[in-house]
């Protein structure tokens, strides 16, 4: 069996199990001689773990001397990312070298290849009539609880000043920024840190310290966040790969800076165990909810509505852009719609010498709270 996964932070994590062979131990041949040897060594009675980026590196050295078709089984692991990843120029060969090899392998017809994915979109578009689904039994699958699943749109300062005193994971793409925030976190209080890929590349430009690669190695292979730690920030390095188990250290609250929905449901599903609040960054989805808990005040419904009037209305209800600026009629009426109310189009009132108005009612979703 060949194990490909997406990131070296997950390989590391995978390496833990007993049955497991790294590519530091394996590799498919002697790359000055050509001479076959990994699936006849090290490789006995193991299974070989590797990203996809080393897997495509390990095609492209070994070329036609190794035998592709020699497992019985291939897993891909988050196998979106494959697709994904060939966005980053620096590792487009090596990716693109794996991809043609399982498209190879899977041709061939006598390897089977498994995708793993909770978000499995991208894998589907890239591969589909060569995928077909496994079918299992649901009913014995546990399912994680998420009490507070709530949008925002502000700074992650402001929720950071919300929660001190509590243990959460931070999620956000660029390593400046995850710089930033942990200064920040530590400033008021949190016990922050974190870490991201170990990739030379990355190290180069952003060395990590001790400490950071201690905390790396705690969270991939004791799967928990030490004691000594209450704030985990983490990036696209381990956005897929690492498990906090909550039978190990409870986490209060998760906050994903980023509207992409994958990297929303593939971050929750970081933390192995019920959660009290997951932010998700969203202004759309921040402005639905301040419609949706303050509703429409009855003295804007069922009476025309100029110009001025729905400014009024904008700021009671607090729908600004993240910059502080105010939204145009066109978004603001949209917002209203998709939350269930009926906005008339603009007509002109020859009685207020042409000024445009609009008359708002509730739909038949509202009824004490939008659904």
């Amino acid at each position: 069996m060949l194990y490909l996964i997406d990131t070296t932070n997950g390989e590391m994590r995978i390496q833990q199990n007993i049955i497991a062979t790294s590519r530091l131990d394996y590799a498919f041949c002697d790359y000055n001689t050509k001479h076959v040897w990994g699936n006849e060594h090290a490789a006995d009675g193991k299974m070989c773990v590797m990203t996809y980026a080393g897997f495509g590196s390990e095609v492209r050295n070994a070329g036609s001397s190794f035998n592709w078709f020699g497992y019985d089984y291939i897993i891909c692991d988050e196998m979106q990312n494959l697709v994904d990843y060939q966005r980053f120029s620096a590792r487009s060969a090596n990716l693109e070298a794996a991809e043609n090899a399982l498209r190879a392998i899977c041709a061939e017809g006598s390897t089977k290849i498994v995708a793993m994915s909770a978000t499995p979109k991208k894998i589907w578009d890239r591969f589909g009539g060569l995928c077909y689904d496994v079918h299992f039994d649901r009913s014995d699958l546990i399912n994680l609880c998420t009490t507070n699943s709530i949008p925002y749109s502000g700074t992650v300062q402001e929720l950071l000043d919300a929660n001190k005193g509590k243990t959460g994971i931070l999620y956000v793409t660029e390593i400046t920024k995850m710089k930033q925030y942990i200064e920040y976190a530590n400033s008021i209080g949190f016990h922050a840190n974190g870490f991201w890929s170990i990739s030379p590349d990355t190290l180069s430009k952003h060395p990590m310290s001790q400490d950071q690669m201690d905390l790396r190695k705690n969270v991939l292979v004791d799967e928990t966040i030490p004691v000594e730690t209450d704030l985990l920030v983490i990036n696209r390095a381990s956005e897929t790969c690492i498990k906090i188990q909550e039978k190990k250290r409870k986490v209060d609250f998760i906050i994903v800076h980023d509207k992409n929905e994958e990297i929303k449901t593939q971050v929750r599903g970081r933390y192995h165990g019920d959660l009290e609040t997951f932010y998700y960054h969203s202004v759309d989805d921040t402005n639905r909810a301040r419609i949706a808990n303050q509703k429409v005040p009855s003295k804007f419904l069922n009476r025309p509505l100029y110009t001025e009037d729905m400014e009024e209305l904008r700021w009671k209800l607090k729908l600004l852009r993240p910059d502080g600026t105010h939204y145009g009629n066109p978004t603001f009426i949209k917002y209203l719609k998709e939350c269930g109310y009926n906005v008339s189009d603009a007509k002109k009132d020859r009685k207020q010498r042409g000024k445009y108005y609009w008359i708002i009612t509730e739909g038949e979703t509202i009824s004490g709270q939008l659904l």
